[in-house]
């Protein structure tokens, strides 16, 4: 972990432990004894600087927070919460959401209007993750182009005007449709353009893949050795063994992407996209791989919902599209060398090179 706050690491890592995570898959609701020690802890708000009201460090303290909380199976709205919707909010108004937040994307049939006395919004979001867990939905409103600022929109789930459709994902996360009808909006303008927002999306995800990835290949490990089958522990087994490092390979594959897009997160360099595209890549690539091994060297066990593997396979199944599929994501890789010239041996090494020049890339 040579690009992680391994001091909030282990600080995370053992609060997990000692509130304990109930891993029943799907999860009757997110775990809140864990979220209160980390909002009071203050690890809720890392990432956004002081002087907008947050707890100060760098987003890979932040995404090191994710990482030991993700490891731990734990099911709460700390990607959605602090790492996107709240760091965005701080940036646009100076000061972090006054209540646990998440962001959504809205489409083009989302409009904002101006009434008598104020702003409304009207349209539908769909697919909004911890919905009915967050107390304000940041809604990036519609722009005409990815490399344009957004104005974003916060809105209150009790407001009036809202219509909600009830949805969750595999993990039993909330994964809501809002409809809203002339529903009060605050709206800012964002200082960040909306390819620079999915960036932070595709990041956040591929660190709670790898952390997800992680869980998997420890426990299948751990099983392994722990059960007997015809007399010797199911590690012992030759084509046990083969899948047990397809797990460790693929993984190891994925903690390197991640670690190498860590390196440059607060960087706002060609470098740095390149290794958010390629770390988003392998984790969605890797992660429907080293759930199926973990499952079979389970066997069925593994697929009951008390089992605390299926809470870490369930979150790679879930995760792996969002914020941008493998397919996505390798497209814009390709679209930094057939568009802009970017020359391949620089993305595949990490060098920022200067875009060469129409007809020598």
């Amino acid at each position: 972990m040579t690009n992680w706050n391994t001091e909030l690491f282990e600080a995370v890592a053992a609060m997990a432990e000692r509130v304990g995570i109930d891993t029943t898959t799907p999860a009757a609701g997110p775990d809140a004894a864990l979220w209160s020690a980390l909002t009071e802890a203050g690890f809720t708000e890392i990432g956004i600087p002081e002087e907008q009201g947050g707890s100060g460090g760098s987003t890979a303290d932040a995404l090191s927070v994710l990482h030991a909380v993700t490891g731990h199976a734990a099911l709460t709205m700390l990607l959605e919460h602090t790492v996107l919707a709240g760091r965005l909010v701080a940036e646009c108004t100076g000061s972090p959401a006054s209540g646990p937040a998440t962001l959504v994307v809205a489409g083009a049939g989302c409009t904002v209007r101006d009434i008598g006395d104020g702003t409304v919004v009207d349209g539908t979001v769909t697919g909004v993750v911890h919905g009915s867990d967050a107390e304000f939905l940041v809604v990036v409103l519609p722009v005409s182009g990815a490399d344009e600022r957004p104005s974003i929109g916060i809105v209150a789930t009790d407001a009036p005007g809202i219509t909600v459709q009830r949805g969750a994902d595999l993990l039993g996360a909330a994964l809501d449709d809002y409809h809203f009808d002339a529903t009060p909006v605050r709206v800012y303008e964002s200082p960040v353009t909306t390819t620079e927002l999915a960036e932070r999306g595709a990041l956040a995800y591929a660190v709670a893949l790898t952390a997800a990835a992680g869980a998997v290949r420890d426990r299948t490990l751990r099983y392994a050795a722990e059960r007997v089958q015809f007399g010797r522990p199911l590690a012992t087994f030759q084509a046990v063994q083969q899948r047990l490092a397809g797990i460790a390979a693929r993984t190891a594959l994925m903690e390197t992407a991640t670690e190498a897009a860590i390196q440059d997160a607060d960087d706002r360099s060609r470098a740095r996209r390149t290794a958010i595209a390629a770390a988003k890549v392998v984790t969605s690539a890797s992660a429907r791989e080293v759930a199926a091994a973990g499952h079979q060297i389970h066997g069925a066990i593994g697929f009951t919902s008390e089992h605390s593997l299926g809470r870490s396979t369930a979150a790679l199944w879930s995760w792996r599209d969002r914020w941008g599929s493998e397919r996505f994501w390798s497209r814009a890789l390709a679209g930094q060398i057939l568009d802009e010239g970017a020359d391949v041996w620089d993305l595949v090494t990490g060098v920022d090179a200067p875009v060469a020049a129409e007809g020598n890339s």
